[in-house]
């Protein structure tokens, strides 16, 4: 039998052992492409992110940045590949709401969104907007309310858990609608519903619906934030519409599987850091509708058990899953 003594040196022995293998690991690191599953189709706002971010993050780091589209309507698709892959910094997960949400919405999952996940980096967040079809007569919130309590309408959102479902579930709430949520496989293929008029109205990103407003093709109006957006200063807030807590921001993080060293995890985070910080990108990343947050490894692995406690606590006070 080993003896205790022996067994914790063992034990203390392996972990020391282990940093040491990942501070190595870091002095070579990167040296091959770098994998991003993105759990969205293109066209949406974490697709958008990522190929608005990928240009200078193989500039910064030295490798290619290979983008793995992965969609499903709950993002689960994407996010059980990452914890399958090695833990060796060269797999990452681009997550969106539906990540930090899908725990108090989805009845079971294939993972534990916290232990089998490392945290890398919160990136970036933005405010849902909310556009209709020109054929809704609606031009105003009040208005679009009022025509909801007297008609069947419907809404497009990137997937059950999105941000763009769940300010849905919470207009309906905060307004006293009934509005049929219709979820889709990302942001993009939930835009392209309304433009073909299969849906009354979308919930999405700034960053896809901005160029549809200005063409005239989708009529926005209202921004689910406490403030307007400088890329749309005409979009006025769901509060000056009359509808209160109803605000959901989308927010995009970055993790790794489950045991990626720490070492790795910050060489990335800074890369991300600096590459969204570079004048000319953070100038297109506001015109796109994000909100540069950029926060440590440490912050976001504490800002991912909050989120998810967060609307765990949320899902026992309101049907998060219509």
């Amino acid at each position: 039998m080993i003896g205790k003594r022996r067994l914790l040196a063992s034990t203390a022995g392996f972990l020391v052992a282990g940093a040491a293998v990942g501070k190595g690991h870091a002095a070579t690191y990167p040296s091959e492409p770098i994998k991003l599953v993105v759990p969205r189709a293109p066209g949406g706002g974490s697709d958008n992110l990522a190929r608005l971010l990928s240009p200078g993050l193989e500039k910064k780091l030295g490798v290619s940045i290979i983008i793995d589209n992965r969609p499903d309507a709950t993002a689960v698709l994407g996010a059980t590949i990452v914890t399958k892959a090695k833990p060796d910094g060269y797999t990452f997960y681009l997550a969106d709401n539906s990540f930090y949400q899908n725990p108090a919405i989805l009845d079971s999952l294939p993972y534990d969104t916290i232990k089998d996940f490392t945290a890398v980096t919160m990136m970036a967040q933005g405010p849902v907007i909310l556009i209709v079809h020109p054929d809704v007569p609606a031009k105003t919130l009040p208005e679009l309310i009022a025509l909801a309590k007297k008609t069947d309408l419907t809404y497009a959102s990137g997937g059950v858990g999105a941000s763009t479902h769940l300010v849905g579930v919470m207009l309906n709430l905060r307004a006293g609608t009934n509005i049929v949520h219709i979820p889709f496989k990302g942001s993009g293929p939930a835009l392209n519903a309304l433009l073909g008029g299969h849906v009354s109205m979308q919930f999405g990103g700034i960053s896809s619906a901005a160029p549809y407003i200005k063409a005239g093709k989708v009529r926005a109006i209202a921004l689910a934030s406490d403030h307007r957006d400088p890329t749309l200063p005409d979009v006025p807030t769901f509060q000056e519409g009359g509808v209160t807590g109803a605000d959901v921001a989308s927010v995009w993080g970055l993790h790794a599987p489950p045991k990626t060293p720490i070492e790795l995890r910050r060489i990335v985070r800074d890369a991300v850091a600096e590459v969204m910080r570079e004048p000319e990108l953070t100038k297109k990343l506001a015109e796109y509708g994000y909100e540069i947050v950029a926060n440590t490894p440490e912050e976001h692995q504490a800002q991912t058990t909050a989120l998810v406690t967060q609307w765990i606590e949320v899902g026992k006070k309101v049907n998060l899953k219509e």
